[in-house]
């Protein structure tokens, strides 16, 4: 077995776009699902560098970062990591290339980066890869994968880590139950008895909180008073969390901190729900929940019961906002409305009752920072590059939008 010393997420697939609003900001590696994000997984379990071949307009922000020469595993970005798996990528031998069942490509296994460059297009030799994988394709993906990535997270990555298995004054279900030194845990009731509940360290959960798991709350957390956390949650990093939560992700750095419901979603960074927002995830004739798709500019078909709602980045939703099932909200959106959210809220739409318009980036910017002030955040000029870039991109369709709800 040779062994590698870098990592290269390929990030230009032919399903990216499907995963908009999600990776309008990021590589598809950085996205979360289960405890750790992609490339964090890919960094601790391959031991190697890590870096991104993005797209143009995220390149600076997640460089390409090759040390020549050096051997370098490239690997499709929207891959989930499973034991068998890894047991595949560590066998392959310079020159081979990894593919799964339906003959579709996962890696490819080069003495230089620039090998792989040249090799698009050609497989080289191929090596078979039978066993059970899973991708994302889609914005649901996230959720729907996201129980089985917090297990095998605590298997794969967290199984050196010391945790506590008591929890001061907590009622106790199941011997699944992961607390990191630091966390704040107290009067809570924690059942792990049909899957794993991780605390991270700076974790706060206050008194009479519910969770169900599997669930991963991550550093620096909050989880406020009266919370019910069901199965297949994961809230990232210094996020503050209320109400009920069920089979969502939280990408960090986001709040819905007071009561209402959120299940079968995705919430990107920065964002916040009002009090008492609350989503529908179950249509009411029992009919395949559609959610619009950026590729099709036209709903799709998920083939799912329940499916909630995606919300890009550094979107706002006002207190009391109610959303329908299968809804979509882009990057850097401002909604307060009484009435239902429509499906699809396009990237930087300013949508009130009386107002529909675009959120002018100049505004957009200065929100940016005096939210950064107060919350102690890190906002830089790199960030309002990939900020400006998905407002530039998403112009027509905004005004087109615009256009047809203003006749």
């Amino acid at each position: 077995m040779d062994m590698f010393s870098q990592l290269v997420l390929f990030d230009r697939i032919d399903s990216r776009r499907h995963l908009l609003p999600l990776v309008a900001t990021r590589p598809v590696g950085n996205l979360r699902v289960g405890i750790h994000t992609l490339e964090d997984k890919w960094r601790v379990i391959l031991n190697c560098s890590v870096s991104h071949w993005t797209i143009d307009s995220l390149m600076e922000k997640f460089p390409l970062e090759i040390t020549a020469p050096a051997e370098v595993l490239v690997l499709s970005a929207n891959i989930l990591p499973n034991a068998d798996l890894i047991d595949a990528l560590l066998d392959l031998k310079i020159g081979e290339s990894l593919l799964d069942q339906n003959d579709e490509w996962i890696a490819t296994y080069v003495q230089e980066f620039t090998q792989f460059v040249d090799l698009r297009g050609s497989r080289g030799s191929v090596v078979s890869f039978d066993k059970k994988l899973e991708r994302l394709l889609y914005p649901e993906d996230v959720f729907i994968f996201n129980a089985n990535q917090i297990v095998f997270d605590l298997e794969y990555i967290r199984i050196s880590e010391k945790f506590e298995t008591e929890g001061g004054w907590n009622q106790i279900v199941g011997d699944q139950l992961y607390i990191e030194k630091g966390a704040d845990v107290q009067h809570a009731y924690l059942d792990s008895s049909s899957g794993p509940i991780y605390i991270a360290a700076g974790v706060v959960v206050e008194s009479n909180v519910t969770i169900k798991g599997p669930v991963a709350i991550c550093r620096n957390s909050r989880v406020k008073s009266g919370a019910r956390i069901y199965p297949n949650v994961t809230i990232g990093d210094n996020s503050t969390v209320g109400g009920e939560i069920n089979n969502s992700v939280i990408w960090g750095n986001s709040a819905k901190g007071h009561e209402g419901y959120l299940g079968c979603a995705v919430i990107g960074e920065g964002c916040n729900l009002g009090a008492g927002t609350t989503n529908s995830n179950l249509k009411n004739d029992w009919k395949s929940v559609k959610m619009y798709d950026y590729v099709r500019d036209d709903l799709r078909d998920t083939a799912l019961l329940k499916c909630g709602v995606v919300i890009g980045d550094q979107s706002m939703l006002g207190i009391q906002s109610k959303i329908n099932t299968g809804t979509v909200i882009g990057v850097g959106v401002q909604v307060a409305v009484s009435k239902f959210i429509p499906k699809f809220v396009p990237d930087f739409l300013w949508l009130t009752d009386t107002q529909i318009a675009a959120y002018r980036f100049e505004e957009f910017d200065m929100m940016l920072e005096r939210k950064a002030a107060v919350k102690h955040e890190h906002i830089t000029s790199v960030d309002k590059k990939c900020y400006r870039q998905v407002f530039d991109d998403t112009w027509e369709l905004r005004n087109r939008i615009i256009n047809t709800k203003n006749k």
